[in-house]
């Protein structure tokens, strides 16, 4: 099940299982198939020669910088996604393929290259760099490979090893590495370098239009054929999807779930005020499940006690990294450092804590800690509309 359609079943007690899977080199790999052993010696590896003469690049600048904040991908790393995107074409004609397929790629691989605290400097380079563990059939579920670069990539002169946020095998890189940002060398601890030969290995292995769901599935188990990393994946590819981008700028950003079942509510209780802060309180009948509104992590988990105004509560910090919290709970769903989906059931709604009759008690705080109004927002989800928060104004709806 996709994330677009956890997302729209409010009332669906839907729940995903969405984790990084590589901690420097740990989970499957995309890469691992028995092809990648072949590919050492493939004529393809003449694609790392190749020279994109009015190549598109997108400088990781305010607009950029902007969008990246909201999706919640590195400036410089989602630069690079968008411009992979537009020189998929020119690695081949036929080929479409666009930044969400990488970006729900390298989520997977390695949390977009930040997987063990790394960082990506401004050129493009991971710090420290990335490797998977040794192939040598000593870790469960990996291949044996013996050593096929004599260490150039991956330092290991005895047996193989993937390298990079990509996770690509030194033979694979041999066969598909690209020097995107043109200094000469192809890296793949570069993450534009890496971006690029993310959509050579697609677009080579088999050229086809990856934004069709049948053809991007065929292609994902040809690297990894497991279901379980499909969708997975599929479902990363979904989230990014969900973003609209326009002239580098995100106008919207989906995947935003009402935090009730629809007809629990009225459009009148969801616009009015209840505090003289930020915040909505909505009153619903004792039990009525509540949902998360946006893909994350359940960050605090709040009990019941003599001074504690939240009762049964919890909140999640989200993948945009708004936090949004839920009180006055009966009865709570989730634990501390659960992963949820849009839409996913987080606690049935009570009258716990500080509350006069059974509602739900929700609001967000932003990146900096700032409540944010919550009104405009609740009714865009309610309607079906994913609005981000992102903009959302911090003043002006109390009364």
């Amino acid at each position: 099940m996709s994330w677009q359609l956890l997302a729209k079943a409010a009332g669906h007690l839907a729940k995903k299982k969405i984790a990084d899977k590589v901690t420097q080199g740990s989970g499957p790999r995309w890469w691992r198939v028995a092809l990648i052993v072949a590919i050492a010696t493939s004529p393809l590896a003449v694609v790392t020669a190749v020279v994109l003469l009015g190549a598109v690049a997108f400088g990781a600048g305010a607009p950029v910088a902007a969008a990246s904040g909201a999706v919640g991908i590195p400036p410089v790393l989602f630069s690079a996604y968008l411009t992979a995107e537009a020189n998929a074409r020119m690695i081949a004609p036929d080929c479409v393929v666009d930044w969400p397929i990488v970006a729900g790629i390298w989520k997977v691989e390695s949390n977009h290259a930040i997987t063990g605290g790394r960082t990506i400097t401004p050129d493009g380079n991971v710090t420290p760099p990335i490797y998977g563990p040794t192939l040598d059939g000593s870790t469960p579920g990996t291949a044996v490979i013996p050593d096929s670069d004599n260490g150039m990539l991956d330092g290991d002169t005895t047996w193989d090893r993937a390298v990079g946020p990509a996770q690509f095998l030194p033979g694979s890189w041999r066969a598909y590495g690209q020097d995107a940002n043109r200094d000469g060398v192809a890296d793949p601890q570069n993450v534009h370098d890496a971006a690029l030969g993310t959509v050579a290995h697609l677009c080579l292995t088999a050229p086809g239009d990856y934004t069709n769901p049948i053809d991007l599935a065929a292609a994902l188990r040809r690297y990894n054929n497991s279901e379980t990393y499909v969708t997975t994946v599929a479902g990363w590819i979904d989230y990014y999807r969900s973003f609209t981008l326009t002239n580098g700028s995100v106008t919207a950003d989906g995947l935003y779930a009402f935090p009730l079942p629809h007809d629990t509510v009225t459009l009148d209780q969801i616009r009015a005020s209840h505090h003289d802060y930020p915040a909505s309180d909505l009153a619903v009948t004792e039990g009525t499940p509540v949902y998360a509104v946006h893909p994350g992590t359940v960050s605090n988990v709040y009990e019941p006690c003599p001074t504690c105004t939240c009762g049964w509560g919890v909140t999640i910090t989200g993948l945009d990294n708004h936090r949004y919290t839920y009180c006055h709970g009966t009865q709570l769903a989730v634990e501390a450092g659960t992963e949820v989906a849009a839409g996913q059931l987080v606690m049935l709604a009570g009258a716990t804590g500080n509350a006069q009759g059974p509602h739900l008690h929700f609001q967000i705080r932003n990146p900096t800690g700032t409540l944010v109004c919550p009104q405009t927002l609740l009714e865009a989800w309610w309607t079906g509309i994913g609005l981000s928060p992102v903009t959302a104004p911090t003043d002006g709806c109390t009364h």
